[in-house]
């Protein structure tokens, strides 16, 4: 594979990152929007999302606002001395440091709220979460380590000696870690999915209560990161030039991922209530059980509103042990208990 030169790699590390913050703008606002309108910043958790998600966009904004002025410092302010090359190498300068500092940052929020989603998801389930805060603590020592370096000794870019075991450390850790959390949460919300279609049986479960689309949805905007920290990690190992460009992008990634998420399960439940049709409709009850009623082709907002908490959009969500009311007030618990053990005796309505 051919070199790519640091004059130009420094361009399109600018170029590419620009693009990225303009799709980021677009679905932040979307985001915020859908946020909004459905009223979901009522419980503290919620309210921590999305706080976190304007303090993400506000970092990748300062991120993209610098890197334009590197931009014009190195090609056209400094573009004689020191040159292009050697700005933006010399990593004592405050402009380059802070450029590292804010992604840094914005890949620890991310990190964090991915994990506390999957402990939510998990019932708070400490064990689940051990292994990805472990790793999550080990990109933060990683990262503070080479903010470290930056200001003691005189690097030359990414690939300087001194800087190597930690930056792998820093991408190891992060690509482990995310691709753990995602498959935790995805495998939760399908097992949900599953118990819920024993219970119920073929076909009486399906359009818009699936959870199923939801795993989808989590799964393919996860990878976009995980892959981008993926072709980091074969990047730097084999010492290209392209690892700058694809940095740079790093911090509008992240937040495109979590804005993503929202918006594409506000575009499918509006969808699923124009177009689904079911046998039955789903109602949460106050007491946490799923009530089965027999209204027949009638979707339920609040039946994808399950679905949405269970896909972890912007609110957090408890995933509990839920079952089915019958026309007799017939309860099956669908998870985590014995249904023979819980059933209720029957009784016919009055």
């Amino acid at each position: 594979m051919g070199q790519l030169p640091l004059e130009v790699a420094n361009v399109l590390s600018v170029w590419f990152e620009t693009l990225l913050y303009g799709i980021y703008f677009s679905l932040f606002f979307e985001s915020v929007y859908v946020i909004m309108k459905k009223k979901r910043t009522k419980t503290l958790p919620a309210k921590l999302f999305f706080a976190a998600t304007v303090v993400m966009f506000l970092l990748a904004t300062v991120h993209i606002a610098i890197s334009l002025y590197r931009l014009l410092r190195g090609y056209v302010w400094l573009a004689s001395d020191p040159g292009p090359v050697a700005y933006f190498a010399d990593y004592h300068r405050w402009d380059n440091v802070a450029n590292e500092v804010i992604s840094g940052i914005q890949t620890w929020i991310g990190d964090s709220l991915v994990i506390y989603r999957c402990f939510i998801v998990w019932s708070r389930n400490y064990y689940v979460v051990a292994v990805p805060s472990v790793l999550l603590v080990l990109s933060v020592i990683g990262n503070c380590m080479v903010f470290q370096i930056f200001n003691s000794k005189d690097v030359d870019g990414l690939f300087s000696v001194p800087l190597q075991t930690w930056v792998n450390l820093i991408y190891s850790a992060t690509f482990a870690q995310n691709t753990l959390t995602t498959g935790f949460i995805a495998y939760r919300i399908w097992r949900q999915d599953w118990e819920t279609r024993q219970v119920l049986g073929p076909g009486s479960y399906r359009g818009a209560a699936s959870l199923l689309p939801s795993v989808r949805v989590i799964i393919e905007s996860a990878m976009i990161y995980a892959l981008e920290v993926l072709v980091l990690i074969i990047l730097y190992a084999i010492g290209h030039n392209g690892e700058y460009v694809l940095q740079a992008a790093v911090t509008p990634t992240v937040g495109i991922v979590f804005t993503m998420i929202t918006v594409r399960l506000a575009l499918r439940s509006s969808e699923a209530l124009k177009t689904t049709h079911l046998p039955s409709a789903f109602r949460v009850a106050p007491t946490g059980r799923m009530h089965l009623t027999t209204t027949i082709n009638q979707s339920s907002d609040q039946e994808l509103e399950e679905s949405r908490k269970a896909s972890g959009d912007d609110q957090v969500f408890e995933l509990k042990s839920v079952g089915t009311q019958h026309e007799h007030e017939e309860y099956v618990p669908l998870i985590g208990t014995n249904t023979r053990q819980h059933q209720r005796p029957k009784r016919n309505k009055t």
